[in-house]
């Protein structure tokens, strides 16, 4: 390919400096291919171009990912092969069935991937489309599928060991930094938020940074997935890590209701209020901010008392009590959060980390998944896969399993995104449009070839302008359609054999493979950004529904952990709908400090030694009620129901039986409780004193 036209194609889709790390990353992608490529040669390997691909697929920005990324890879090929050799000997003389068998494995490694949002459910996701790509490629020749599927894990095997080494040895990027810096980050803006509800100021805070939080929360999640892989000499302790998230998680929902209980006081808070949130902003505004200090402002809050007034209702009060409250957790969350970092920065451990409950901390944060529509996802991918297994039987098309494998690999692959249909269409695209250039190699330059360097020398050019593409977010996809059609075109053998006829039917047959994953997918699993927000909203208030009937309610930990991550899904949702993100995402975070609320409030009913709390007993059936109306996507519960939801919790308010701590613990979980479903309700007629 001449190099004018690489400079004005590379020129075009990333104009500007070239960034040092990813040509760094592409340089170091194209001689792990080419070790790949050389040693498949020389063993002999069946289809050598698979190790090659199988490099760029495993490429990532940071050494530990890719060598995360290898070992699942190997793993779930490893699965998938094994599934290839149950099927197909046993199916192989009845085609449809092996067909439905094979499909139906591959639907059920998709499911189960689409359950586990990090990079762990990358072994499933392979699981699923090896075993239809051996199935597929045995049909012809069943005896030999031992073969075939031994000399697939051979090549991939082998182009994960070649990605794994050059990446690791060659100016390895490690994970850790990016961790602890995002971690950094995090923290910062915790603090900034901080600073500006106590300050007034939050209201002139851009409304994206102000939801970025959540999305940084679950990024250091998935970051922190590789840690255990990862190049650096000292890494840091993910339970650790995992203590920090847990801390910053509670922020956002407690800055909220503090910001919900100022607001609603308004000019009526007490002068001792007033200057404790200026004392608590000057800590949270400072560079060193003192963990001492922060223990003081702590023990402020939860001996705070405000002096009765005249002036002011018993409510006002009330409200006043229970926005200190939240002052104190989120102060604590906050101190604690910081310790905790500052000892991962220094490598040494604490006694903020028995604090954070670090030593009683097991497992990992829970994500959001979404069964429905991964089993939307799973049904899409059936119906594009045996549509090309019927029509391969049915007019005994030569490439028809070729189509299958692609329409398997091409549903499986993007079934993650809300709506996978643009982004295949664009991978067809992009595949087409590296036939021409694989054309150029196979019938003009490499007859002209005589030995290996030639060969690498021809593909350097190419093959590191893909690379650098790959490394840019904006040009992934194209990048990687390119790069691995491209490689699967021109099919590298030990002995070269161009033959114009395979090469536009194998090539037809995989955009056929693509189109149909495509109209598969278009027609069953679309979703536009506006009903995937929609349908985040709903899980919340469906989970709230669950966690009213619950008997034994999940952790704080791990509501906090779900709602987050499905909060920080949503504001990009929601941004690229066109929906007001201010008007929304106070509804999300309503959902999750409705949650918090009522654990507090089942934990302290937990306490109660007499176990007899009628006002509760009638309050959760109607919490139920009401979360399962508005989880079926309506705005706003019925005026009847409202009422009588908010006639249930002042009852409950009335009447809070059990020892002085609990019974102010579940008065501040109903007060929060009643601000947030119902912040413009008047005051209640008689709330009771908090005693």
């Amino acid at each position: 390919m001449p190099s004018p036209f690489l400079s004005r194609f590379l020129a075009a889709v990333a104009p500007g400096r070239l960034d040092p790390k990813w040509a760094l990353f592409s340089a170091n992608s194209f001689i792990a291919a080419m070790l790949a490529i050389y040693l498949a040669f020389r063993l002999g390997l069946e289809r050598p171009y698979w190790a090659m691909l199988t490099v760029y697929l495993t490429a990532q920005p940071f050494a530990g990912a890719v060598r995360s990324r290898a070992v699942y890879r190997f793993l779930g090929t490893l699965l998938g092969a094994c599934a290839a050799l149950a099927l197909v000997p046993v199916l192989v003389d009845q085609p449809m069935l092996l067909s439905v068998a094979v499909t139906a494995w591959a639907a059920l490694c998709l499911y189960i991937s689409l359950q586990d949002r990090t990079p762990r459910s990358y072994a499933f996701l392979l699981a699923g489309y090896t075993a239809t790509t051996i199935a597929f490629s045995s049909v012809n020749m069943p005896a030999m599928v031992f073969e075939t599927a031994l000399s697939r894990v051979e090549e991939i095997l082998l182009g994960i060991g070649c990605a794994t080494l050059v990446h690791t040895l060659l100016f390895p990027s490690d994970v850790t930094t990016p961790v602890l810096k995002s971690l950094r980050t995090a923290l910062s803006d915790a603090f900034a938020q901080t600073t500006d509800v106590l300050s007034a100021r939050a209201g002139k805070t851009p409304v994206t940074d102000r939801w970025k939080l959540a999305a940084d929360i679950t990024q250091i999640e998935i970051l922190s997935t590789h840690l255990r892989y990862d190049t650096a000499a000292s890494k840091p302790d993910q339970r650790a890590i995992s203590a920090v998230q847990d801390q910053l998680s509670l922020v956002l929902p407690l800055l909220l209701s503090v910001e919900g209980g100022l607001a609603a006081l308004n000019h009526q808070r007490s002068a001792k209020l007033n200057d404790l949130l200026v004392e608590l902003a000057d800590w949270t505004r400072a560079p060193d901010r003192s963990p001492d200090r922060a223990d003081d402002l702590i023990r402020q809050c939860t001996s705070f008392e405000a002096a009765d007034r005249d002036d002011r209702s018993e409510w006002d009060r009330l409200i006043e009590a229970g926005t200190v409250a939240r002052l104190a957790t989120l102060i604590e969350a906050l101190a604690a959060a910081q310790s905790l970092c500052g000892a991962l920065q220094c490598g040494h451990r604490t006694s903020a980390w028995s604090k954070a409950g670090l030593r009683h901390r097991s497992g990992r944060r829970r994500l959001h998944s979404d069964p429905g529509l991964a089993v939307l996802s799973v049904v899409a991918l059936v119906v594009a896969v045996l549509g090309c297994c019927v029509v391969w039987i049915a007019a005994a098309w030569p490439e028809g399993g070729t189509a299958a494998q692609i329409a398997a690999i091409a549903a499986a692959l993007y079934s993650s995104l809300d709506d996978p249909a643009p982004t295949l269409i664009s991978y067809a695209l992009w595949t087409l449009a590296c036939l021409p250039i694989a054309a150029i190699y196979l019938f003009v330059i490499f007859p002209a070839i005589t030995g290996f360097p030639m060969l690498v020398f021809s593909l350097a050019p190419t093959f590191l302008v893909i690379g650098y593409l790959q490394a840019n977010p904006r040009h992934f996809i194209k990048a990687l359609a390119l790069g691995l059609g491209l490689i699967g075109a021109l099919d590298l053998q030990n002995k070269f054999n161009a033959d114009f006829a395979v090469f536009i039917n194998s090539n037809a047959a995989a955009v056929i493979g693509l189109l149909a994953a495509f109209v598969a997918i278009r027609l069953l699993r679309s979703l536009p950004a506006s009903g995937a927000a929609q349908r985040l909203l709903r899980h919340g208030w469906a989970d709230l529904t669950r966690l009213a009937n619950a008997r034994r309610p999940m952790s704080r930990a791990r509501w906090t952990g779900i709602m987050l991550d499905r909060f920080g899904l949503l504001i990009p949702r929601l941004a690229n709908s066109g929906a007001k993100i201010e008007v929304e995402a106070p509804r999300s975070l309503a959902a999750l400090q409705i949650g918090l609320d009522l654990l507090a409030l089942r934990q302290s009913a937990e306490h109660d030694v007499t176990r007899s709390d009628p006002g509760l007993q009638q309050l959760l059936p109607r919490l139920s009620r009401a979360f399962r109306w508005l989880a079926r996507d309506n705005a706003k519960l019925k005026p009847d129901d409202a009422q009588a939801l908010l006639a249930a919790i002042d009852n409950a308010l009335r009447d809070t039986p059990g020892d002085p701590i609990n019974r102010r613990q579940r008065k501040l979980a109903l007060i929060g409780l009643r601000r947030t479903m119902f912040p413009d309700a008047p005051a209640p007629s008689s709330g009771g004193a908090l005693r």
